[in-house]
């Protein structure tokens, strides 16, 4: 058996070093906080089940429903049976974040919603996630309320195991231990997700709403024994030496020189795999020498000779351009809203007042030209709306100052201004315009990020890592939730889907049935309304090889038989009678059993089985005088046959006298009377035949199986449309134009046993439902767009690369 491999949920490294460094020996005041809180945590547990059982008890008392009764009742059982279990988990964990101070892992921590988890998140149930994410709500909560105690909790714990440094959740203690080890402690509960969330509910209630207090006094008891009394002095001692470690490494990466160059990536390196220093610099210089293909085999050393000996300082760029960044009305020379900035008009503006003479640096003036020309691709992208485009647009100026302040920008896949453009374009993608009057979360969220970079950025780089996390922590919360819903809406369609097929399976088997019996209309009214539905849900239930989808099937059969018992042969009228007797009681009562399972109206059940009770009643009556009939036909033939014997000897005799006379008959007056003779028997077969086109029926309709409007039926399967609609992935974004505006959307799920493809927003409710030829001929009309969601700044500098390389092979021919 080989070994497990053990990942961290931040990063395999991270687990390494935890297994490389084992846990310090913990401080006596760790010690000693450790027992204090067990003891605390006991105590709350206990009160939670002490008062649990009255809590459920509550609740079921005022259920609405029997089964939320059972949820409740149900939840209480296996509550009692493994609160032992649960409870020592959670003593467990909270004695091991202790323990193993800044390695402590959960065992739930793995199912956590982190960032390098968050991809997969559609491989989790939906039980899971709908835990998951009430979990995280309770813990959001408690930090909200106490988010200032467990910050002094956890800088105190740093201070006692220096030179440990810990995350928010390896505070010993953490509500998120605690809700995760509570819930692991619940996965042996036999109960459904309600009850499981009912009793998580429980939980906060009677645990993690105490813990404000608990944290508090825990840090009374570390202060007690000395531990940074004077916190907030500390904090201060803390950020001034950070400061100033921040100067150092900055001054340290860009000094001319760098000081790593291990990593020199090229052109035909993947885009953004590269870091910085002079892995930077090499992929900088490669695309100065595509824009200077006359001198790109001198490299960065083999600059033509300035025009000038007077060039603008880097500080000096950045400094114009920030005084226009604060402008909120720049020149003319900027252009119209959501086109690209004349950088070069823009500075020439600002500073030739000053330098006359003075001109920019090759190296500027090629950074210029590459800001310019990656706004160029992106104000003209086809997969942002115009909108996004011209929020996106405003952030021109601050990107410059980025690039001539950091020459890694262009290759450094990593780097926080980069990744901050290609979160809010890969948000920006499924963004669609809101009615006026509603709230636009995303958009709000958007325009506060761009309008903090624009009233904040000088020159500190920090501050696009802490607005790149607080959004993708907006959009973390935006996904998961559009999740939730989009779940909710393939569960929804998939039913919707089995229910169809099931519609369609017995829509097939009732005019089956109808096209060998004559019913009257109060039956099949009964069969189309009422028993339709019995069967549909046993088939969905229980699937057409079940006993109760046979039953349902036979009930239908039984009734239209004692409704039109005529075809048995065989069988005399007063047999048909009797075993009518016998069967219609049967058949009645398994109608109004089925009706009652599926709650079909009282009203109307009655009403019917009365029609079909008078329906039987004149068949019924019909066979009886059938019966008697049949007897009178028995006596009397009874009585006549021996006038017959005495007359069949006159009759011989007049046979013989008929056929003389026939002989002398003229053929053509034969052919008269034999046309004669024949004609009545014609007039009855055409009247019976008129007769039974007038009973037939319509067809019962429970489903409607036309296409959609518009689209042909059928098209060629070798038709590339088609062709193409086959290679869609659920997951991908696409354009429907519509009249009075375009719909971006998800395709969320294909349903094959109808053949839809279903679409969502990115809220995750159903916008669109389609079908494959559908969408074929969408696509032919240009009325549908497949959008290209990957990371805009690396399909933007792809951009450049190929036009550059386009542009110098022309050069060269």
């Amino acid at each position: 058996m080989s070994s497990a491999k053990i990942v961290g949920i931040r990063g395999g490294e991270e687990v390494v070093q935890g297994y490389q460094n084992p846990a310090k020996p913990l401080a006596m005041p760790l010690v000693k906080l450790r027992d204090a809180m067990k003891q605390k945590v006991h105590a709350l547990l206990r009160k939670l089940f002490e008062n649990a059982d009255d809590a459920l008890f509550e609740m079921a008392d005022k259920a609405g429903s029997n089964g939320d009764q059972a949820l409740y009742f149900d939840a209480m059982r296996e509550l009692r049976l493994q609160k032992k279990h649960i409870a020592t988990g959670v003593i467990k964990g909270l004695i091991q974040s202790f323990n193993e101070l800044g390695h402590y892992r959960g065992e739930n921590q793995t199912k956590g919603l982190h960032e390098s988890e968050l991809e997969e998140l559609s491989v989790i149930q939906n039980d899971e996630l709908e835990m998951s994410v009430a979990v995280e709500g309770m813990v959001n909560r408690v930090r909200n309320a106490c988010g200032q105690s467990l910050d002094d909790l956890k800088e105190r714990c740093e201070y006692l195991m220096s030179p440990m440094q810990l995350r928010g959740d390896q505070t010993p203690g953490a509500p998120e231990m605690l809700a995760e080890c509570f819930s692991a402690g619940m996965v042996d509960l036999e109960v459904s997700i309600r009850a499981r969330l009912v009793v998580l509910k429980l939980f906060e209630k009677y645990v993690l709403n105490e813990m404000p207090q608990v944290y508090q006094d825990a840090n009374q008891l570390l202060v007690q024994q000395g531990v940074l009394p004077e916190i907030k002095k500390h904090r201060m001692q803390v950020k001034a030496q950070s400061l100033s470690n921040e100067k150092d490494v900055w001054a340290r990466d860009h000094k001319s020189v760098p000081e790593d160059d291990s990593a020199v990536p090229t052109l035909g390196s993947p885009i953004g795999s590269g870091g910085s220093g002079a892995g930077a610099g090499a992929f900088l210089d490669d695309l100065r020498g595509l824009m200077h293909p006359e001198h790109a085999s001198g490299g960065s050393n083999a600059e033509p000779p300035m025009l000038s000996d007077v060039f603008y300082s880097q500080q000096e760029l950045v400094s114009a351009l920030s005084q226009f960044q604060i402008n909120s009305e720049l020149p003319a020379v900027t252009g119209q809203k959501g086109q690209v900035l004349d950088f070069r008009a823009l500075l020439d503006q600002r500073l030739a007042g000053e330098h006359c003479k003075a001109s920019y640096t090759e190296m500027d003036a090629d950074i210029i030209n590459l800001v310019s020309m990656l706004f160029e691709f992106i104000l003209d992208d086809r997969q942002l709306q115009a909108t996004m485009k011209a929020l996106i647009g405003r952030l021109q100026i601050p990107i410059l100052k980025v690039a001539l302040m950091d020459r890694s920008f262009f290759n450094k896949g990593g780097h926080p201004a980069r990744k901050l453009l290609n979160e809010i374009a890969s948000a920006a993608i499924g963004w669609n315009e809101v009615d006026e009057g509603k709230v636009d979360r995303l958009r709000t969220e958007i325009e506060t990020v761009v309008n903090t970079v624009i009233d904040e950025f000088d020159q500190d780089m920090a501050l696009f890592e802490r607005l790149l996390e607080s959004f993708k922590t907006f959009m973390d919360v935006e996904r998961r939730r559009g999740q939730l819903v989009e779940q909710r809406t393939k569960d929804s369609e998939q039913g919707k889907a089995a229910s169809e097929k099931a519609k369609l399976q017995v829509q097939n088997v009732l005019n089956a049935a109808l096209a060998e019996h004559h019913a009257p209309e109060s039956a099949i009214e009964l069969l189309r309304d009422g028993w339709s539905k019995v069967m549909i849900i046993h088939h969905l239930k229980h699937g057409e090889d079940s006993r109760e989808w046979c039953d349902s099937c036979r009930v239908v059969e039984e009734l239209l038989w004692t409704l039109d018992p005529s075809e048995d042969e065989g069988m005399s009228a007063e047999v048909l009678q009797q075993s009518l007797v016998q069967r219609i009681p049967v058949v009645v009562q398994s109608l109004r059993e089925g009706l009652e399972s599926v709650s079909f109206d009282e009203f109307r059940t009655k009403s019917l089985l009365h029609e079909l009770e008078q329906a039987h009643v004149e068949v019924l009556q019909k066979l009886r005088l059938q019966a008697e009939a049949d007897l009178a036909e028995q006596e009397q033939s009874d009585a006549v046959a021996e006038l017959v014997r005495e007359t069949e000897a006159l009759e011989a005799d007049f046979n013989m006298e008929s056929v003389k006379t026939e002989e002398q008959a003229a053929p053509e007056d034969q052919t008269e009377a034999r046309a004669e003779l024949d004609q009545p028997a014609e007039a009855e077969s055409s009247l019976s035949e008129s007769e039974a086109e007038g009973e037939n029926h319509e067809e019962i309709v429970l489903v409607s199986l036309e296409p959609e409007a518009g689209t042909p039926t059928e098209l060629d399967e070798n038709d590339p449309f088609v062709q193409q609609v086959d290679k869609f992935s659920v997951g991908c974004w696409f354009e429907f134009s519509g009249e009075e505006r375009n719909e971006r959307c998800k395709l969320a799920a294909v349903i094959r046993a109808t053949g839809k493809y279903i679409f969502v927003n990115r809220s995750g409710i159903k916008v669109a439902e389609k079908t494959r030829m559908g969408l074929a001929v969408e696509l032919r009309r240009g009325s549908l767009q497949i959008l290209n969601d990957g990371l805009l700044f690396d399909r933007a500098l792809e951009s450049i690369i190929t036009n550059l390389r386009g542009k110098q092979n022309q050069a060269e021919g």
